[in-house]
């Protein structure tokens, strides 16, 4: 019993010092954005209000629930003062999407370019300042994602390809908390055909539609820098099976930025979008929901903004039912929030 107790106690220290590390750390950030007009001081104001907003709804849907000034400490009452409308909306009002999304996307916008190799260096940069001590060693922000993506439509008779466009896997630990994240991404946040395959992935273990051809996406494993000896491992075993070819282009992105490892798709997501060229190409086991992968995430901003992919899109099952879908995921989405007592009373306008 003793030690049931210090494993909880010591879980709830990781997850108050992580907050704490992820909202100073995103200010930081972007307050330097918008001190050297990388970033739009208004831009950068409304990317804080929402990773906070983020942060305190975690707080309250924790168990046990932690509150504002519990996560803040001693700039509690600072930020409290600034931002009085994301203290009382933490309590009744939902997110749209987890926080390290969000930062990615201010990174993304920060960097100023789609470029991999510009995006993702910043990405770990900021990470391995997250990290959080746990028994006389750093360890991983229970909000940074494990897994990050990028995917980008080339389109043969053209001869030219989109920009890429990233996301991240869910960020959270509580098998509940993580459930209710992805109800509201596939309810609120995310473009309707990928809410819709991710349903009906998750009702009939079928997919909902299949991509034109050419859509590509790499994954990569984010390792921090605590990980880094075995990151260099895992880049060196995949370099080592590349050594009578020419290495393919996911591996170069891997040997330059190095805590970002190649990583195969999960048999979800294959079963989702069976038609992507996946880099690598082989599958992992899934041992998690439909919906927390990253793929979803980036697959759907590049569906948000190019129309003309939307209505290539080949939908030739379930052409009825997509509301009653989504219905299901509200459902389940009231239900959890009902049983950590958070009393939902609207979703952020920001």
């Amino acid at each position: 019993m003793q030690a049931f107790w210090e494993n909880d106690s010591r879980r709830l220290q990781v997850f108050i010092m992580s907050a704490n590390q992820f909202v100073h750390k995103a200010l930081d950030i972007l307050a330097n954005a918008a001190n050297t007009r990388k970033l739009e001081k208004r831009r950068a104001k409304a990317y804080f209000e929402e990773i906070l907003h983020i942060i305190l709804f975690y707080g309250q849907i924790n168990h046990p629930k932690v509150d504002p000034e519990e996560i803040l400490q001693e700039n509690n009452h600072q930020l409290s003062e600034m931002y009085s409308d994301v203290f009382e909306m933490c309590r009744t009002h939902i997110p749209k999407r987890p926080p390290f999304t969000v930062l990615l996307d201010a990174i993304v916008e920060i960097v100023g370019t789609r470029h991999e190799d510009n995006v993702l260096p910043c990405l770990l940069l900021t990470i391995n300042d997250m990290e959080v001590p746990n028994d006389n060693k750093l360890c991983r922000n229970i909000f940074v994602s494990t897994v990050i993506n990028l995917c980008y439509f080339y389109d043969e008779h053209m001869r030219s390809r989109t920009h890429n466009y990233f996301g991240a896997s869910v960020s959270y630990r509580g098998a509940r908390q993580k459930k209710i994240m992805i109800d509201i991404l596939c309810c609120y946040t995310w473009h309707r055909d990928i809410s819709w395959a991710v349903c009906v992935a998750n009702h009939y273990e079928q997919n909902a539609f299949t991509f034109p051809p050419h859509v590509r996406s790499m994954a990569f494993n984010i390792y921090t820098h605590g990980q880094s000896t075995q990151a260099k491992q895992r880049v060196e075993s995949l370099l080592a099976s590349f050594r009578d070819y020419p290495v393919p282009r996911f591996l170069k992105i891997a040997e330059q930025v190095g805590s970002l490892v190649p990583r195969a798709p999960c048999g979800r997501c294959f079963k989702m979008f069976p038609n992507i060229q996946f880099y690598p190409s082989h599958r992992e086991p899934a041992f998690w929901e439909h919906g927390n992968c990253a793929e979803c995430e980036s697959l759907s901003q590049l569906l948000s903004s190019h129309e003309q992919i939307v209505t290539k899109l080949h939908r030739d099952h379930f052409q009825i039912g997509r509301d009653e879908l989504i219905n299901t995921k509200n459902r389940r989405l009231q239900q959890n929030l009902q049983l950590l007592k958070f009393r939902i009373r609207g979703v952020v306008p920001f």
